[in-house]
């Protein structure tokens, strides 16, 4: 992958909202993993050119904005949707989530979930999914459900277009806004 990606990724975290930029920082930070330019528990904000250039940014609150969307890129977020509620949770004040935590009982593993907030403090994990449109068109994945129940549902769901919904889910699943 060229600089021009780089550059691309750069320019829209300095120019565009929060939730486009993940999505794109995301994006090219999943890109790098699978090439072998970045380690999994890097971020692009640890590659040297890419921190230099933001700080070489004329506009302060164009660096803060990248330099936050580009220390969260992760390329375990594995669609853009991912993105886009992780961007929700920064937004709303949350700790940003373990990505793609995988679960495992005596008999070994169980399941993955897209986000994981470990227990802290006395308090009880939270796990959150975001589930793609393989949830309604795949029928192993509806566990017997029609599509039209397995869109009810999904309705039950915290909306990440809907911040106030899904603050409040968070908070009434445990976890607590300004933490991280």
């Amino acid at each position: 992958m060229g600089t021009g990606l780089l550059n691309t990724a750069l320019d829209v975290t300095t120019s565009s909202t929060l939730s486009q930029s993940l999505v794109v920082a995301d994006g090219v930070a999943r890109k790098l993993w699978k090439t072998g330019r970045l380690a999994q528990e890097s971020t692009l904000l640890d590659m040297g050119h890419i921190a230099a250039a933001v700080q070489a940014h004329p506009h302060a609150a164009a660096r803060r904005r990248a330099e936050l969307v580009l220390s969260r890129a992760s390329p375990l977020a594995e669609s853009a949707r991912e993105s886009f509620s992780r961007a929700a949770f920064q937004f709303l004040g949350f700790e940003q989530p373990e990505l793609q935590h995988d679960f495992s009982d005596v008999d070994g593993f169980i399941g993955r979930s897209d986000f994981w907030w470990p227990g802290t403090e006395g308090r009880k994990g939270v796990v959150g999914e975001f589930d793609g449109k393989a949830k309604y068109t795949t029928l192993e994945l509806r566990n017997g459900a029609t599509a039209e129940e397995a869109v009810y549902s999904e309705k039950l769901r915290a909306d990440v277009e809907n911040p106030e919904r899904l603050r409040r889910k968070l908070i009434g699943a445990g976890l607590l806004p300004g933490r991280g």
